[in-house]
């Protein structure tokens, strides 16, 4: 048997043992490519009769040079470099790069609250015994008392995804643990509420509009509740029992234990049992770096829902990505450099008229728009038993 190679002037000799009824089933014809090989053969089934002649067509044997190969640099998408005959695997996972842990909505007490207002009571002073004769004439002694009052306020995210999304997402959000495109966004506005809500309870500004960390977005402060920065030091006059009194400025200085302890003895000896420390990143790993300097160990303690953290003095230590780690200048306050919160939280609370709760809004074309909305106001009940370091410099 002889073959022939296309594209080439050189006839290579093979062997002739080739099965001939399997070279004719094969023996298609048209046109050949480049590298193929045309095989003639011949076979004499009786010795007496004539010879039959035929072509068959193939491809170079595997120890011969193909005159091309595919590869994956051809046949490309023209805005970019996937070859078009491999398909896509795209992993199902969704990874939020913009995540930031809420811990704070969940270690406030949350406290079902009545109308449209919180309202709560504080004893501020209470009158002294008195030693008297043995028959005295008894006179009263008065107490004082006064009333809080705090509104309460609407947060909402808000959601839109047609019907089309829904659809044409679903074998892929199905596979990757998504029920469909509306669920994933729900996830989503969900994600944005709650980092609202941590935003607002530690910088929220009832006074003046203010900036939330996530997205640096205006909050207006007619539809904010004050957070425990203000509630805690009155610093935007909200008249709700606070004061300059429970801060210390730090100025753009360092900070030192000594400024812990500080703190933590003006709210205990004010009446407060703080049980809590919230910090910025960076002044969060200054402390480690300060307790390591004068103790052999860094002490951790396991506070709610599982988390260990540092802690200084029996006090767990959090640290919170809705602060800034920017070190303070000399005006810096909670919103735009660090700062250090010691927190009594027996005397806050979130009071709660309605918790989170998703709808669905009427329906006005071919997509699903809903909001998810909670009601809900911070209150602290006795500020001077907290207080906040603020202004923290490198």
């Amino acid at each position: 048997m002889e073959d022939l190679r296309i594209g080439t002037t050189t006839a290579v000799e093979y062997s002739d043992s080739e099965d001939s009824d399997s070279l004719k089933s094969m023996a298609l014809f048209g046109g050949a490519p480049n590298g193929s090989v045309i095989k003639r053969w011949s076979w004499a089934p009786y010795q007496e009769g004539g010879t039959e002649y035929g072509l068959v067509k193939g491809i170079q044997s595997h120890y011969m040079d193909f005159k091309k190969t595919m590869s994956t640099t051809l046949n490309t998408y023209a805005a970019g470099t996937l070859p078009v005959l491999i398909p896509v695997y795209i992993d199902p996972e969704i990874v939020d790069l913009t995540r930031r842990a809420t811990p704070l909505v969940e270690l406030v007490p949350r406290v079902t609250n009545y109308g449209n207002y919180a309202s709560y009571n504080q004893l501020t002073k209470v009158s002294s015994g008195q030693a008297v004769s043995e028959d005295p004439a008894l006179t009263e002694q008065n107490d004082e008392y006064v009333r809080r009052t705090i509104p309460i306020k609407v947060l909402v995210s808000v959601g839109r995804v047609t019907e089309f999304m829904i659809e044409a997402s679903k074998p892929y959000l199905s596979a990757g643990g998504y029920v469909d495109a509306l669920s994933l966004d729900v996830r989503a506005k969900t994600l944005a509420l709650r980092r609202l809500q941590e935003a607002m309870i530690l910088l929220g500004d009832g006074v003046t509009d203010w900036t939330e960390p996530v997205n640096s977005s205006t909050i207006t402060a007619a539809y904010s509740y004050n957070g425990l920065y203000q509630l805690i030091t009155n610093a935007n006059t909200n008249g709700f029992g606070g004061s300059s009194s429970y801060r210390t400025d730090m100025g753009g200085a360092s900070l030192g234990l000594s400024n812990i302890r500080t703190a933590i003895r003006t709210a205990r000896t004010a009446g407060g049992e703080p049980n809590l420390i919230v910090t910025d990143y960076a002044t969060y790993d200054a402390i480690k770096a300060l307790i390591q300097d004068q103790l052999r160990y860094v002490s951790t303690q396991t506070i709610a829902w599982g988390i260990t953290t540092l802690s200084f003095e029996g006090i767990p230590i959090i640290a919170s990505r809705f602060l800034s780690t920017t070190a303070g200048a000399g005006t810096g306050v909670p919103g735009d450099s660090r700062s250090l919160f010691v927190l009594d939280t027996n005397v806050i609370e979130m009071r709660v008229l309605r918790d989170v709760t998703y709808e669905e809004l009427a329906k006005t074309g071919l997509a699903k728009k809903f909001v998810l909305s909670v009601f809900e106001t911070l209150v602290c009940k006795a500020p001077q038993f907290n207080h906040v370091v603020l202004d923290i410099g490198a």
